[in-house]
């Protein structure tokens, strides 16, 4: 028979499995997923965020003692403290605040055709660009831009993505759009001034201004790259931060920010392998952001990921692809659970969520009972949000 128990790190073995998920931040930060077979990774991770305890398998055979599961050492079950009573929380139908839109829509039309109108007078490497056109395409740009940020800086953006509005032909543009407002979210929590929040803007719509000089049967490819494809494909961050230094657009920041938006905190990234804070904070947020927005799109050759788990996916990969501090803030400004939307819970409920203040763990309403449950409650964080419904 499968059963759990919570032991000490210091007790943890590679090979066992884990129970439940591990989080941090307050219940916003998965670090461990649920059912993880535990290796030396694993237990650095834990280690790194001063867990003491972690929740494994065991397999209690009847007069063969209890087996943890996926070490060969037996043990006697450590006494495990009664569970804290479930603490639920009424809530008024009329307090369940509205869902607020991502932007007004004509605001998010008009930056739209203002990064495909600069996109188109700056992307062209090589070409020679109309000064008065282009002069007349950067203002309209950045009026836009900085009106788009004020709503971020001013709280007004709360969101998941912005794909109410997309279309295929569209998606550089707006996975530009999103990915800027999800970086300019990102600054803010981290203290950045209203100018900042300009800059990194403008960074993270032009990220990707380098990928029209790779071929389109790379970029539009359903499959696997190559390993020749994939060179070529590496070679659109630099070419994008260099092609603007050309042109004269910009400042070192926004080339830097744009030429190492691929490289991961444990070195592995490209074009240069840099760890850590070599790597420019600009970079390290637009690599986040550019993730998340990117798994949660719609494409021709699959469907989205739910924002759950695209949060978990970052999450899984702090330390290796993404800073720590970096995916904390980015968690600020996510509603992976919308109010409204139905879930399943891990013992099978359905539930309607009704506050997400917790990003992981929200405040739920049972369909049957109409009782809510705070999953970050101490007595629920046996509960887990198995799907969207």
């Amino acid at each position: 028979m499968k059963d759990t128990q919570r032991i000490k790190l210091e007790n943890v073995k590679e090979g066992m499995i884990l129970a439940d998920s591990v989080y941090v931040c307050d219940g916003n930060m998965m670090i461990a997923r649920k059912d993880t077979v535990i290796d030396d990774r694993t237990i650095e991770q834990l280690e790194r965020y001063d867990i003491s305890r972690v929740t494994v398998y065991i397999l209690r055979e009847p007069g063969t003692g209890t087996r943890l599961l996926g070490s060969s050492v037996e043990k006697k079950p450590e006494t495990l403290p009664e569970p804290e009573p479930q603490i639920v929380i009424k809530i008024s139908p009329d307090r369940i605040p509205p869902r607020k839109p991502v932007a007004k829509k004509d605001l998010r039309e008009e930056a739209i055709d203002a990064i495909r109108d600069l996109f188109d007078a700056l992307q062209k490497p090589g070409e020679d660009v109309n000064l008065t056109t282009t002069y007349e395409v950067v203002k309209k740009f950045d009026d836009v831009l900085n009106r788009l940020v004020m709503e971020v800086s001013l709280g007004i953006l709360k969101f998941i993505h912005i794909r109410d509005l997309e279309v295929a032909e569209d998606f550089p543009y707006f996975h530009s759009l999103s990915v800027a407002m999800l970086s300019v979210a990102t600054g803010k929590a981290l203290g950045f001034d209203l100018n900042r929040q300009i800059k990194l803007a403008r960074c993270a719509i032009l990220h990707d201004i380098g990928k029209p000089r790779v071929s389109e049967k790379i970029t539009g490819k359903k499959g696997k790259l190559t390993e020749d494809e994939f060179s070529e494909m590496k070679e659109h961050a630099v070419n994008g931060a260099l092609n603007l230094k050309t042109k004269g657009f910009g400042d070192s920041e926004l080339w830097n920010g744009i030429m190492f938006h691929h490289e991961k905190v444990d070195g592995s990234g490209y074009p240069k392998g840099l760890i850590g804070n070599e790597i420019p904070v600009f970079s390290k947020i637009i690599a986040a952001a550019d993730t998340y927005d990117a798994v949660t799109s719609i494409r021709p050759h699959r469907g989205p990921m739910p924002p759950s788990d695209a949060f978990e996916l970052i999450s899984s990969q702090v330390g290796k692809s993404f800073d720590f501090e970096i995916v904390k803030a980015f968690t600020k400004n996510l509603q992976l659970y919308p109010i409204g939307i139905t879930v399943e819970l891990s013992d099978g409920r359905l539930v309607t969520v009704i506050n997400n203040d917790n990003v992981l763990r929200p405040v739920v309403e049972a369909a049957d009972t109409r009782e809510l449950i705070n999953l970050a409650d101490s007595g629920n964080l046996s509960l887990a949000i198995a799907r969207v419904v």
